[in-house]
């Protein structure tokens, strides 16, 4: 990561590894974004990077345990991960009576993966795009053209269909390797 990556900024806080140089076996800070910077908790990733997946940590003192902080912090930690291509997935857990903290997770995008040992386990996967149907669209377009150009409307849409097809699928393919 370039050193100007950091802090991450949020709304009402800044978030700073403590070593720059090994981010996903050090503590973060969490602070304040006042002029003070007050310390409101710290914040790690558990076994760093596992199979494209990333697990966080999020220790806050109690009086800032609130839905706009949680919200805050995991949706900046989230954008962070996912600057990398290798990480697929960023997942954390909490207490199932621990409602600001669900309540921020689910308002950050995190979505619910299942309960177990009286802990709500929560992840957010990487977003990815889909081309073929726009290719499709595309072909169909450019098929139509081309039936008018060789006066048979069928057979172009049909070619135009099956090239938007075949380039949709392996720009998509290209996308997850």
């Amino acid at each position: 990561m370039t050193k100007n990556a950091f802090p991450l900024i949020t709304q009402n806080l800044n978030i700073l590894p403590e070593d720059a140089h090994n981010l996903w076996e050090e503590k973060w800070n969490v602070s304040l974004s006042d002029d003070a910077h007050t310390s409101i908790g710290t914040l790690h990733f558990e076994d760093g990077i596992s199979h494209g997946e990333v697990k966080l940590s999020v220790d806050l003192a109690p009086e800032y345990e609130k839905t706009e902080y949680i919200e805050e912090i995991f949706y900046a930690m989230a954008k962070f991960v996912f600057r990398l291509k290798e990480i697929k997935e960023i997942s954390t857990s909490c207490s199932h009576e621990n409602d600001h903290r669900i309540r921020g997770l689910e308002n950050a995008g995190y979505v619910f993966r299942n309960f177990k040992d009286g802990h709500d386990y929560y992840s957010m996967k990487r977003q990815k795009s889909s081309w073929t149907g726009l290719y499709v669209i595309v072909g169909l377009i450019a098929g139509f053209f081309i039936g008018i150009t060789i006066s048979n409307l069928w057979l172009g849409a049909i070619a135009g269909v099956l090239i938007g097809t075949a380039m949709g699928y392996l720009m998509d393919k290209k996308e997850l390797d």
